[in-house]
């Protein structure tokens, strides 16, 4: 059995990967469409679950919007008892035998209700009673029964300055909230009257609750058995049985005229009413049912559209991936040097990974032929060095010794100047030929300048001033071999030859904490800061026939490390100066 599966999987493995996709493809579809249908299945299991949240939800949003207008409508009671206006006119509608007094606070205390009643939307009339019983009304008051008003004056009067609400009848059919007003301004808290809002609960359903409020749906409202909103209702049963839906599940289903009713309900402990939210089943299992059925076409429509699709992309990723296999055997029999690259590696525009792959096997192809060239110019380079090494091979006491019989001919025939330029250009030869030593000291260094100075003195004269100012104490200090020399040849070629004035060179030198520091400087016109900064990065060479200021700044580095090297800059008062910032070491 293991042995076959093996078998079964290494087959699998064989296959080109169009076909591979393609399994892969009608595999998941059908898994995806078997699952998808299982899940239809447990979707009616939970069905009347999701219906009951799906309500619950609607109620929720619905009484708390509802009751959140019921809460500003008690804190707008509040408002209006509490105001000072007002009592004070209740005080002397209550107090005053003045007749003009009376009327003066009467107009107060109606324009003062005007004014909290004009901006509520759901307020239909509001009605403050003294302790006489006369009314002070603002909006569309509507009659009231006596018993109406009876029910109303007894509410705010259990409630002892609380809030009470009486709820609609057949005759009116507004919420009324009730309340009595007390003296705030003395501790006895003495009754002014009673204040009274007509609410328009028919209008803060209808913007708060349309959700619930729909064709298929009613809301109701509930309290003690009695029915709020709205007036009249179609599900007798539910307010014939009283409280039906005290149940676990908190829904139940309800059975009248041959139809069927999910009714959930959530009970409110800040009015202690109960809402109701009625949906007829049959219509939505209908609508159910025929969503199933879509369903299963649907699956069916797209499993055969996405396995030709799944076909088509399958073609699409194979395809390059075949032609860059094609490139490759042709790339094995082509002369990789010569070959057109447009050929042998076409570019691509895809940007997805197979063209992320041609291109990186493009650019793989390009390094290819660019290392080819860099090998064979490094051959070339190799070849030239070989022969430049060759010619070099001139035994250089050949040159010592030519230049030592000029010497004693100079001083033979009392040519001073010309013996010393010929020992200074002797010793210059000895030192950079010398292959002994890369680091030497400071001192060494100094006589290579030394002796270079004088053959520049004989050639410029006057022209040039030199000035070495390095205190004794740095003479043993190591410096890469040809670090100065190289800087005074500079230091002439940007300043003394372009100068008809005297040019004066300085050399100086100073120890920090943990480097020392040397500074050759001119009063030359300067270097130009961009082919300053060219040359460092070793886009251009100095004028000069040595070495260059990038190789001298490697030298230090590689000796050293990248914590120093040179700087040049131009100074504001003119000139250039190099700073050479090499370590505190010595030779022991």
């Amino acid at each position: 059995m293991k042995s076959s599966f093996l078998l079964w999987l290494k087959e699998i493995r064989n296959i080109r990967i169009k076909a591979k996709l393609f399994l892969l493809i009608t595999i998941s579809m059908a898994v995806s469409s078997c699952i998808s249908l299982v899940g239809l299945q447990i979707a009616y299991s939970m069905y009347d679950q999701q219906i009951y949240e799906k309500s619950s939800q609607v109620l929720n949003l619905s009484s708390a919007m509802i009751e959140n207008e019921l809460n500003k409508v008690e804190r707008l009671t509040f408002s209006i008892m509490s105001d000072e206006q007002i009592q004070q006119n209740l005080v002397i509608m209550n107090t005053s035998d003045n007749d003009y007094v009376r009327i003066q606070s009467r107009a107060k205390l109606v324009d003062r209700l005007v004014q909290y009643i004009n901006s509520e939307t759901y307020i239909i009339a509001a009605i403050i009673t003294d302790l006489e019983g006369n009314n002070y009304s603002s909006g569309n008051l509507t009659a009231l029964s006596n018993e109406r008003q009876s029910l109303i004056q007894k509410t705010a009067d259990q409630g002892g300055g609380s809030l009470g609400w009486v709820f609609p009848d057949a005759q009116d059919f507004s919420l009324i909230a009730a309340r009595q007003i007390r003296s705030f301004n003395n501790l006895d808290i003495k009754k002014l009257g009673s204040l009274v809002l007509q609410v328009n609960l028919d209008k803060i359903v209808n913007v708060y609750a349309r959700e619930a409020v729909t064709r298929e749906g009613e809301l109701l409202i509930v309290s003690e058995g009695n029915l709020i909103y709205p007036r009249t209702v179609s599900l007798k049963t539910l307010i014939n049985d009283g409280n039906p839906l005290n149940s676990a599940k908190g829904f139940r289903i309800i059975d009248q005229d041959g139809e069927s009713y999910f009714v959930s309900h959530i009970h409110s402990d800040y009015l202690g009413w109960t809402y109701y939210n009625t949906l007829p089943f049959q219509e939505i299992f209908h609508t159910i049912i025929l969503m199933k059925n879509w369903m299963i076409a649907i699956f069916m429509i797209s499993f055969f559209l996405l396995v030709g699709f799944g076909m088509t992309v399958a073609r699409s990723i194979t395809r390059p991936i075949e032609g860059l296999i094609t490139n490759m055997r042709g790339l094995q029999i082509s002369d990789l040097e010569n070959s057109d690259l447009h050929t042998i590696a076409p570019p691509s525009v895809q940007m997805d990974e197979v063209g992320l792959l041609q291109r990186t096997y493009r650019m793989m192809i390009v390094r290819i032929q660019e290392l080819i060239k860099e090998n064979y110019m490094k051959q070339l380079m190799i070849k030239e060095t070989e022969f430049r090494s060759l010619q070099a091979q001139i035994n250089p006491h050949f040159l010592y010794n030519t230049l030592e019989s000029i010497n004693w001919i100079s001083k033979m025939n009392g040519q001073k100047q010309v013996s010393q330029m010929v020992e200074a250009l002797g010793y210059l030869l000895r030192s950079s030929i010398s292959l002994k030593q890369d680091i030497i000291t400071l001192g060494e260094e100094l006589q290579l300048v030394q002796h270079y100075i004088t053959i520049q003195k004989v050639r410029f004269e006057e022209r040039l001033d030199f000035r070495l100012e390095v205190p004794e104490a740095l003479i043993g200090q190591l410096i890469p071999k040809l670090t100065l020399q190289p800087l005074l040849e500079n230091a002439i070629k940007y300043a003394v030859e372009v100068m008809l004035e005297p040019c004066t060179i300085r050399i100086t030198g100073r120890e920090t904490e943990d480097a020392v520091e040397l500074f050759v400087e001119d009063n030359g016109p300067g270097i130009d800061q961009t082919y300053l900064e060219q040359i460092m990065k070793g886009e251009r060479q100095t004028k000069g026939t040595g070495i260059g200021l990038k190789n001298i700044d490697e030298r230090i580095k590689l000796s050293f490390g990248d914590g120093y090297g040179i700087q040049v800059e131009n100074r504001e008062s003119g000139g250039t100066c190099v700073t050479i910032r090499i370590p505190l070491t010595k030779r022991g």
